[in-house]
């Protein structure tokens, strides 16, 4: 086998990290929350562990299976980041920067020994502070020096081995993607089932128990064999160092076995050409006007209610949204707020009151943001779209037909069957759900006058090889204070129980302040009913005509 260039590989490998680098400090709010990720998952554990290392690593070695237990970690932490770097390869490394003129300079082999070691230099190096600081600490406990070469050197070459395993499975399914043409048709919808089933495995408290379930069950498997290897030089431990010379021989035969055939799965991958998946459309050889025409048709129930430029618009926008859902992953963001409320309720089979008032707060902001970008998401087509035929009010009327025939019925019905089993009053969550409906409606029209206020046009990448138009933050921010305002009063207006509490909240924060200030909670309550007429009644029509002449003024 022709084996990557060593000096090449580190050249490109120095490149791809500094890229890396790059893209976090250029990005401010990216390196805040990268900062944040280190700080609380790297730093907090890193000093609290090496502390309790120094200070009682004696007793751990004495009276804890360190052996069984460095074994399970081990084979649970090779696996983990073997998941991790095959995730990483489909959705960012799997493709270099300027590919033609990489591939067209130096062979692909030293491609490949640039993307995997660039990605273990960006994982050892988050790692490499902990590995120090935990295996200093425990030769100091211990009174030996083994661990602080031996912690090291193991986490190195388990780290080796399972991101070249990683890569290798990750190119295998970029291939499989790249050349089936089930699976190019179908790209998003399993982009998005593996997202849920993620999102689903790291919120389930199931999910520790099977990580010990799992390394229970590795624990003789080879990946296992570094656990014995990570202990090497403890007191009080008898590693096997049958399984020492194991975890040896696996790294020796792995890495030039797993390198092989990652360079030879990458060049397939990469000098095999895509299958390019047809449309319907485009299969039985339709032209651009019929397919216009089946898409207004798809739209035929509101012949007699829109216009029938209008439902041209709204049915670009689905059809736009079809081809790259991605430039609506920004709305999925919030979710993460919402497991963990929604995974209590199923295991407890209890929906408390708070529940349907933040699914239908969520769904009220989602619904909105989806048309925040109305101009920017026209993309090329924006200068035949602003010169066409179509006015303002079916531009914008088209749009917020987009949005809320799918989103409405989905938050109307969320609320109201969360507020039906729920312990609110029938009254309550039946105001609850209409409030919902008429604030989606009016949050997707602020949506529109914000979005044709602020407008981006640039593209920003949300995976190494994708890089789509989002909203910009000066749109976002505007718009989720009304819709956190308006869908506030109203809560707070139909909510039992909730003015009280601002009403308390109030009055503690005021008082901290020196301020003379307690109101009561129906003072409170008719307030958020007043907010919420402001901005689900009076802000909706005023942003509509904004939109409306932002769109038929606008210049490029």
């Amino acid at each position: 086998m022709n084996w990557p260039t060593p000096r090449r590989s580190l050249r490109i490998a120095r490149v791809e990290y500094r890229r890396s680098v790059r893209a976090i400090t250029d990005n401010t709010v990216q390196m805040l929350g990268f900062g944040v990720f280190l700080l609380l998952f790297v730093g907090v554990p890193t000093v609290g562990g090496a502390y309790g290392i120094y200070r009682f690593g004696d007793r751990i070695a004495a009276n804890l299976p360190l052996l069984a237990a460095a074994r399970g970690a081990t084979a649970v932490a090779w696996v983990g980041v073997g998941v991790i770097t095959a995730m990483r390869t489909v959705g960012k490394t799997g493709r270099i920067d300027r590919e033609a003129g990489m591939l067209t300079t130096v062979p692909a082999r030293d491609v490949v020994g640039g993307l995997v070691l660039a990605e273990f230099g960006r994982l050892f190096s988050i790692a490499v502070v902990p590995l120090l600081a935990t295996s200093a600490a425990w030769s100091v406990a211990l009174g030996t020096p083994v661990p602080v070469v031996a912690v090291p050197v193991t986490a190195a070459a388990l780290l080796a081995t399972a991101l070249l395993a990683g890569h290798v499975v990750g190119v295998a399914l970029k291939i499989a993607f790249a050349q089936s043409e089930l699976l190019a048709r179908y790209r998003s919808v399993v982009f998005v089932a593996a997202f849920l089933v993620y999102m689903a495995a790291i919120t389930s408290e199931a999910f520790g128990d099977v990580l010990l379930r799992l390394g229970t069950v590795l624990r003789d498997a080879p990946m296992a064999y570094f656990g014995d290897a990570l202990l090497v030089g403890t007191t009080g431990v008898d590693p096997s160092f049958a399984r020492v010379a194991g975890a040896v021989a696996l790294v020796a035969v792995a890495i030039p076995a797993l390198l092989a055939v990652d360079v030879r799965a990458a060049t397939r991958l990469w000098y095999t050409d895509r299958v390019r998946p047809e449309s319907r459309e485009s299969r039985t050889g339709g032209s651009g006007t019929k397919r216009n025409a089946a898409g207004e048709s798809s739209l035929g129930f509101l012949a007699g209610v829109a216009h029938r430029q209008t439902r041209t618009v709204t049915a670009n926008v689905w059809r736009r949204t079809k081809r790259s859902p991605l430039r609506l992953v920004y709305v999925a963001y919030p979710l993460f707020f919402l497991v963990t409320p929604l995974r209590n309720a199923v295991e407890n089979g209890f929906i408390p009151r708070s529940l349907p008032v933040f699914l239908a707060f969520y769904g009220t902001w989602a619904v909105g943001a989806s048309a925040l970008n109305p101009l920017g998401d026209e993309g090329a087509m924006l200068p035949v779209t602003l010169t066409s035929t179509v006015d303002g009010d079916r531009f914008v009327r088209g749009h917020v037909l987009a949005a809320t025939l799918v989103g409405l019925p989905l938050v109307v019905a969320a609320t109201a069957l969360t507020g039906y089993l729920s312990p609110l009053a029938p009254a309550r969550w039946l105001a609850l759900a209409a409030a919902s409906a008429v604030v989606t409606v009016a949050g997707t029209v602020v949506a529109l006058g914000v979005g044709t206020t602020f407008p981006r046009f640039s593209e920003v990448k949300v995976t190494r090889s994708r890089r789509v138009v989002v909203p910009s933050k000066t749109a976002f921010a505007p718009y989720s204070i009304v819709v956190v305002l308006g869908f506030g009063g109203a809560a707070l207006f139909a909510v039992e129980g909730a003015p009280k509490v601002v009403a308390g909240l109030v009055a503690f924060l005021a008082d901290l302040a020196g301020v003379p200030l307690a109101p009561g909670a129906e003072t409170v309550r008719l307030a958020g009913g007043a907010v919420a007429v402001l901005f689900g009644v009076v802000a909706p029509p005023a942003a509509y005509r904004y939109a409306v002449r932002r769109f038929e003024t606008f210049t490029l």
